[in-house]
This record gives C-alpha cells, sequence and structure tokens, in this order.
C-alpha cells in the first residue's frame, strides 16, 4: 500500500470512536486499510451501495456519503473518495465533518 494512503487511513484511526478504515475501489476491490469479515463481499456491496445511491441521485446532485446505522450503536460510513475510490469508515458516529479535509487528500491520491 502506498505510503500517503496509509498516512491517512492512520490519520482516520486516530479520531476517536473509529474502529475500522478501509479504501475500496469503484469496481468492489480492496484497496487498503483494515480487514472486514467476508472481505471480497463487502468490498463489492460497498461498491454497489454507493453506486446505486449516486445513480439514484443524478439529477438532483452529488453524493456527500451514504450512512449506514448498524446495531449495536455504529455506522459505516461510504464516501466518495476521488473517482476511483471509496472510503468505508465503521465507527460509533459520523465523522465526515471531522475527515472533510482528508478527503480532498484521498481525491489526489486515489
Amino acid at each position: 500500500m502506498d505510503t500517503a494512503l496509509k498516512n491517512l487511513l492512520d490519520d482516520i484511526k486516530k479520531i476517536s470512536g473509529v474502529k475500522k478504515v478501509s479504501v475500496v475501489s469503484r469496481t468492489g476491490m480492496i484497496v487498503g486499510g483494515d480487514t472486514f469479515e467476508n472481505q471480497d463481499t463487502f468490498a463489492a456491496m460497498t461498491a454497489i451501495i454507493l453506486g446505486a445511491a449516486e445513480t439514484a441521485s443524478s439529477s438532483i446532485g452529488n453524493v456527500k456519503k451514504v450512512v449506514i446505522t448498524i446495531e449495536p450503536n455504529n455506522i459505516l460510513l461510504l464516501l466518495p473518495a476521488g473517482r476511483r475510490g471509496i472510503l468505508a469508515i465503521l465507527a460509533e458516529e459520523d465523522i465526515s465533518e471531522k475527515i472533510r479535509n482528508l478527503i480532498n487528500k484521498f481525491k489526489e491520491i486515489i
């Protein structure tokens, strides 16, 4: 994994409440980061979910994030990270505002 990508993922992992962070390609392949159970299925479905949200909202505006509430007290954030990447974050709360400036850095390297 690229050093710049690893450093960005490490910066997100340091945020309170963050449990796992991965980068997934738009084609459904893991690029780097933490592993999730059923990794291949997770990566594929992450790409499908974000792609479906973007397709459904294409006439309305750009998707900024998809938030999936998971019991107990967890959320899965899916954030576009450039034209080729998706940032998947498992956390206790929505941290998207805390990492807004980091998202732009992902766009540069993915």
